[in-house]
């Protein structure tokens, strides 16, 4: 098996300091800190300090944060408990699936919005009435591109906020009720989402409960939460340079090869990420080759990337989905790295280009 010389795939290592807490917390966060004693009383301590420090960094309160193990039910929390079904829903072309997945299980009226050729959410094409919730994306998992809200939106709007891609890099709107947060955003573990509710009285637990205390179940890993908290701490992008690093891929890549269309404005979109579209190639293929030549990055939907299935975020800005390819860049990648990408990858899509 060739080694990895170059990770562009959108997961990266678990941030080595948080590596070291998430060891520590298996020894002193094991405990139940809802319960009464000695270690529960630990355990308790550890939890609300790092929800502490989480929140400060994310711009909410601790008191404001849910925490749960699987980001897809930190969707649906989000979304589904400022609903009604008297109430419309609105939500973007480009969502994830897990907000998809939800908006079609709503018992009342949907209304989808679409996508801008260069990927932002167009509310020019959608008029948001009153008692209505909106589905907003704040960046996008795969073209990286940054959302903003309209000026013009009605006051009792309810916004709930997918924060899983842009997490720490970009802040809340003003007018947020609820978000989600996906703690691999800043180098923390998988198996770890934080939901965020601002407006409590608009949101409702929407899934069966015994109890009106509790929100959610809370059913997570302390130990997962203490290394989200010091991954959090810990994270510092360096986006000037990763943005230099974005710029540099995009600007070989076109030169190489005219034909390649690359999603999205990197003016519009958070540094690290990148989805070309090289026409007359398998996006799976390139894939395959890179890796063989010890590059690892993504194909297909970010969505559901498992299965290589067509991007749905491409479609919905008008541009072709064979033949795609997302690359994420890390704080830990280098020049080196990137330059021997760009050879790579030059290569590997003349070869198919050519056939």
């Amino acid at each position: 098996m060739v080694p990895v010389t170059g990770n562009f795939q959108a997961e990266t290592a678990l941030n080595p300091l948080a590596q070291e807490a998430l060891l520590a917390a298996f020894d002193s966060g094991w405990a139940d800190p809802k319960k009464i004693g000695q270690h529960p009383n630990r355990a308790a301590l550890l939890r609300n300090n790092a929800l502490e420090s989480i929140s400060n960094r994310l711009g909410v309160t601790p008191d404001q944060i849910e925490v749960t193990g699987e980001v897809g039910l930190g969707y649906f929390l989000s979304l589904a408990g400022l609903l009604t079904p008297e109430k419309t829903l609105h939500f973007g072309a480009g969502d994830r699936s897990g907000v998809i997945a939800t908006v079609r299980s709503h018992q009342g009226k949907i209304s989808e919005t679409p996508l801008r050729s260069d990927g932002r959410i167009d509310f020019t094409k959608t008029a948001i009435s009153q008692n209505s919730v909106l589905a907003f994306q704040l960046a996008n998992g795969e073209t990286g591109v940054i959302n903003s809200l309209p000026t013009d939106l009605p006051d009792d709007l309810l916004v709930a906020v997918d924060a899983t891609a842009s997490g720490a890099r970009v802040p809340l709107p003003a007018n947020w009720a609820s978000a989600v947060f996906d703690s691999r955003t800043w180098g923390g573990p998988a198996g770890l989402a934080l939901v965020a509710i601002g407006k409590s009285a608009h949101w409702k637990n929407p899934l069966p409960h015994i109890s009106s205390a509790r929100r959610t179940y809370g059913t997570y890993s302390l130990p997962l939460l203490l290394a989200s908290a010091v991954a959090l701490e810990n994270f510092q992008p360096d986006d000037l340079r990763i943005r230099g690093l974005n710029k540099q891929i995009r600007t070989a890549v076109k030169s190489a090869i005219p034909d390649a269309n690359i999603a999205g404005d990197l003016d519009l979109a958070m540094p690290h990420l990148i989805s070309m579209v090289f026409p007359k190639t398998n996006g799976e293929e390139i894939l395959r080759t890179l890796a063989s030549k010890g590059f690892a990055v993504d194909s297909g939907s970010a969505c559901t990337a498992m299965n290589l299935q067509p991007s749905h975020v491409l479609a919905a800005m008008g541009h072709p989905t064979d033949g795609n390819i997302r690359i994420a860049i890390h704080s830990e990648s280098n020049d080196g790295e990137v330059s021997a990408l760009i050879t790579a990858l030059q290569d590997v899509v003349r070869s198919q280009q050519q056939r």
